[in-house]
């Protein structure tokens, strides 16, 4: 099980539930915010512990978190470990409860990565989500150790990172 932790504007929107004092999986909870861009409202959501990112709409606001744990789970699979290490971790992905934001630095990693998608959602209001979340994962941040969220979930699932392992590039479908 993992908690999506909301902040307070977001959390306004969505009924907390009772959240575990730990999570299941690796990766750890992930926190979310409303970016309130035009012509929609978009919600980014990002890992605790390696600062991966997905960003799914706002609306409806009753399937937030079931389309929340879809997205996570792409992006989960889109990291490099081995297979039994990728279906426990979506496997931890439920239950997902809903409760408050607390890390004072993830909130100020998302408030760079909201800045950079207000950008990327002005030039591309309509673009895929998909695509902006994926560009999220390939900006480098220095509050973690290997400044890449891609690589820092690799070594968080893995122990390890493959040397010479450059971010991931998108898939395809993203392009």
């Amino acid at each position: 099980m993992t908690t999506l932790r909301c902040t307070a504007d977001l959390l306004r929107r969505v009924h907390p539930t009772s959240a575990p004092e730990s999570p299941a999986g690796r990766l750890g909870d992930w926190h979310a915010r409303i970016i309130f861009g035009k012509p929609r409202f978009v919600v980014l959501c990002t890992n605790d512990r390696s600062l991966l990112c997905v960003t799914i709409p706002l609306a409806p606001v009753r399937e937030l978190v079931s389309r929340f744990v879809l997205a996570a789970t792409q992006r989960i699979r889109q990291i490099p470990a081995r297979e039994d290490l990728l279906r426990a971790e979506i496997a931890a992905l439920t239950p997902a409860h809903v409760g408050r934001s607390s890390n004072r630095s993830v909130i100020s990693t998302m408030n760079q990565f909201m800045y950079s998608a207000e950008t990327w959602l002005e030039r591309q209001p309509l673009g895929d989500l998909e695509e902006l979340g994926f560009w999220l994962c390939d900006t480098p941040c220095t509050t973690i150790s290997t400044e890449w969220p891609w690589l820092q979930a690799e070594l968080i699932l893995t122990g390890s990172v493959a040397p010479g392992r450059r971010p991931l590039k998108a898939p395809a479908h993203v392009r």
